[in-house]
């Protein structure tokens, strides 16, 4: 349990890229009372996403070496690492927002990397600790935490910024030292089980048949993931599905200022109280869907889970472009969120399903690419048709058509089958339990395990 909340813990500590929303708004409409234009004229409004797309695509391509290395060196060196490098990026990120190039290194290449190395680990160590009934809610509670970051990062940025009269420069460098006072701390108990360790086996009806989720699956190595059709298609299905959340998470506030008519529209005062609160609602929605994602997928399979977040999805974008009165776009942005979060506990919950633990960070971190590329497909098109429209409307009609191609590979997913040479276990007994061999459990065996014959 200890390393299930510091695992939360650290993810929890490591959320800034889910802040981008409010960073994005300082650096476009912050005035330079000197000149009267704006102060950090040197962004084009065209770049604005850019951090936040970079950011998480070299997250999402990092997580493959991190994964790996973590396989190999276990989860606590690799953390340690990786916050470390969240918190100087986010410092370095101060120096640098008068030079957009500069910036996209500090807060895309460096905060993007350590992020990576943080979010790739807590997941396989924790699952570890428990049995593999409980995948999906391992799973979900320990990425949660990483939605949960921006419930502390994204007030406290507003208040540094809007209450305090904190600099954006000033701001960056005090986010960045919090991170690294949360996150080492959180990092360095985050370990594998030790040798011999006997997962703990729940309380429950032997004479009824184990699901598939709560079966042992045999790992199997990155090369051979690779070479399966469920792998990218799985990728592919993160990037088209997750691109609809993306698109909405990183332009909350701005969301609501063009579909209500902003802040001298007819709901000018309500809008001014909500935007302060835009960014810890779609945290908060985010990690409920992360959280509750997998304990349904638990319950009801994990394809049946994908469809009804699918569907939640497509009818959400759908009606985003009547979503025009400020609560009726909280409505819009909490389902988005929602349905966003649960993928990212039902995907990583059907990659150890498919592929198993032994190698899941290496494992994990090829299909996350997907994820890293709806980071810059959904901002992208968002960036793009506000640009040329002035609104959002033709970016939810493309993000319908992007889901509704993600549910067609969700119904083609099956679980793959392995030869017993691709299959990579440490050395496993398998017993049949109740009366008519019902149930099973299955125990990994240290290395030098021989039996008693006596």
């Amino acid at each position: 349990m200890k390393v299930l909340i510091a695992g939360i813990l650290s993810n929890f500590s490591v959320g800034i890229l889910y802040t981008w929303s409010n960073l994005k708004d300082v650096i476009e409409y912050t005035i330079d009372p000197e000149t009267g234009g704006r102060l950090y004229d040197q962004w084009e409004i065209s770049q604005l996403s850019l951090p936040y797309s970079i950011g998480g695509m070299v997250f999402a391509a990092i997580l493959i070496v991190a994964g790996t290395l973590q396989d190999k060196i276990g989860p606590q060196k690799v953390m340690i690492m990786g916050v470390t490098m969240v918190g100087l990026g986010t410092i370095l990120s101060g120096f640098a927002t008068h030079t957009p190039m500069f910036f996209f290194i500090t807060f895309g290449v460096i905060v993007g990397s350590g992020i990576g190395f943080v979010y790739a680990c807590p997941r396989p160590a924790a699952m570890k600790w428990f049995h593999p009934s409980k995948k999906g809610m391992i799973n979900g509670l320990v990425v949660a935490g990483f939605g949960l970051g921006a419930l502390w990062l994204g007030p406290l940025e507003v208040l540094l910024l809007k209450s305090l009269g904190f600099s954006l420069e000033q701001t960056l460098m005090i986010l960045g030292g919090l991170i690294l006072l949360i996150g080492l701390p959180m990092a360095y108990m985050v370990k594998n089980p030790p040798k011999g360790y006997v997962i703990p086996q729940p309380d429950r009806d032997d004479s009824k048949p184990l699901k598939e989720t709560q079966m042992h699956t045999p790992s199997v190595s990155v090369g051979t993931v690779v070479k399966t059709p469920q792998a990218w298609m799985l990728m592919v299905i993160y990037a088209f599905f997750c691109s609809a959340g993306a698109l909405v998470i990183g332009n909350v506030t701005d969301i609501m200022l063009v579909q209500t008519g902003g802040e001298l529209g007819a709901y000018a005062t309500t809008v001014a109280g909500l935007l302060v609160i835009m960014v810890p609602i779609a945290s908060i929605s985010n990690s409920t869907g992360r959280a509750s994602g997998g304990i349904v997928s638990d319950k009801i399979g994990r394809k049946n889970a994908y469809y009804i977040i699918h569907a939640l999805a497509a009818i959400n974008m759908f009606l985003f472009p009547m979503y025009t009165t400020p609560y009726t776009v909280i409505f819009g942005i909490v389902v988005a969120c929602v349905a966003y979060g649960s993928a990212l506990s039902i995907t990583p919950s059907i990659v150890a399903d498919y592929f198993g633990l032994k190698n899941y960070g290496a494992n994990y971190g090829f299909v996350y690419y997907g994820w890293g590329f709806s980071l810059i497909i959904g901002p992208q098109i968002s960036a793009n048709v506000k640009a040329a429209t002035g609104s959002y409307t033709y970016a939810y009609y493309a993000a319908i058509v992007l889901i509704a191609i993600s549910a067609i590979l969700v119904y083609f997913l099956k679980k793959p089958t392995f030869r017993q040479d691709q299959i990579i276990d440490e050395p496993h007994v398998h017993l049949e339990l109740g009366k008519d061999k019902k149930a099973s459990i299955d125990i990994d065996l240290d290395e030098d395990w021989t039996p008693d014959l006596k």
